[in-house]
């Protein structure tokens, strides 16, 4: 909490108000006065105004209530107790020991926080980075076979994950933490029972694509995800892709982010990726909207974009 307010973050959207719900008392080493925007915003919270009126109050409580206090404490010992869980699954999240199962448990448990389904997507991306580390591409799209580590994460994870994304829609930090996750897991999409089509997760993609169009972060992990299905899953998985409008969202990340060159590397390679499967069943590519954000991208950035932008022109054209 205190790196997240003193990094920037906002307390609606950036994921500070989601980790002040799990843990309030961190909010004790932050000197909120130095943040005007936080105090401003946290003013707004029955969760502060009631957790600041608790200490003034306490002694008139104790006293006007001596006599009968009994459901009153009940309740307090409820809110203490929603509160440890909390804690609890903040913890456990976080825990470089806890397995797969502790992780994906306390996600579904608490899929209403942010803060818990943030670092549970990050807890399951370094649990996928210690177990099977990731390809840069498959060698063989029709004999590659994930590790049995991996199909056993992706088969729980991948699932969990997009709950957490569409539970949390309008949280970019949860959004790019999910789409790292899927990343990790793209390689086991389409074997046995894995599927990033039927989860939901190549949608729930391209919807954080559309959700934060200006956050440079959630398009550049989102393009290498899109690009890495696509590499893995075929031309049956670019269909998938481009009818859930994939296409339209890669042309929105080259459009909106001129200046990141990671952006525009990572959009340029997930359209090469997209347009590499002459039996995709894809739709009619916006080539005249298409073209010029190509053009300018391998122009600001030959060595990153050049090639795969004069690639993808040529098969528009």
């Amino acid at each position: 909490l205190q790196l997240a307010i003193e990094s920037g973050k906002y307390w609606i959207g950036g994921g500070v108000k989601s980790l002040y719900d799990v843990f309030p008392d961190a909010m004790a080493n932050v000197v909120v006065e130095e943040y005007p925007v936080i105090k401003k915003a946290m003013s707004f919270s029955s969760n502060f105004l009631e957790e600041q009126g608790t200490d003034g109050d306490n002694a008139t409580e104790m006293t006007d209530r001596h006599d009968n206090r009994g459901s009153a404490n009940r309740q307090v010992e409820q809110q203490r107790a929603v509160k440890e869980e909390h804690y609890d699954a903040i913890m456990m999240v976080q825990n470089p020991n806890s397995d797969l199962g502790s992780i994906t448990s306390a996600m579904w448990a608490n899929e209403e926080d942010g803060g818990v389904q943030l670092l549970g997507c990050m807890a399951i991306t370094a649990l996928t980075n210690r177990y099977a580390p990731a390809q840069t591409s498959p060698v063989s799209t029709d004999s590659y076979q994930p590790s049995p580590q991996l199909y056993a994460i992706a088969l729980s994870a991948v699932t969990t994950i997009v709950n957490a994304m569409k539970n949390h829609p309008n949280e970019p930090a949860v959004q790019e933490k999910a789409c790292v996750a899927l990343l990790g897991l793209a390689s086991a999409d389409g074997y046995r029972e894995v599927s990033f089509a039927a989860s939901g997760a190549a949608a729930s993609i391209v919807a954080a694509m559309q959700a934060h169009v200006s956050d440079a972060i959630v398009q550049r992990e989102a393009c290498t995800a899109l690009r890495m299905i696509v590499e893995y899953g075929g031309a049956e998985r670019a269909t998938v892709i481009a009818s859930v409008s994939g296409f339209t969202a890669l042309q929105n990340a080259l459009g909106a982010h001129p200046h990141s060159v990671g952006v525009q590397q990572e959009a340029c390679l997930a359209l090469e990726a997209l347009t590499a499967f002459p039996d995709a069943n894809l739709p009619d590519l916006p080539g005249a909207q298409t073209a010029p954000l190509l053009e300018a991208a391998a122009q600001r950035y030959e060595v990153e974009c050049r090639d795969t932008a004069e690639i993808v022109l040529t098969r528009l054209s």
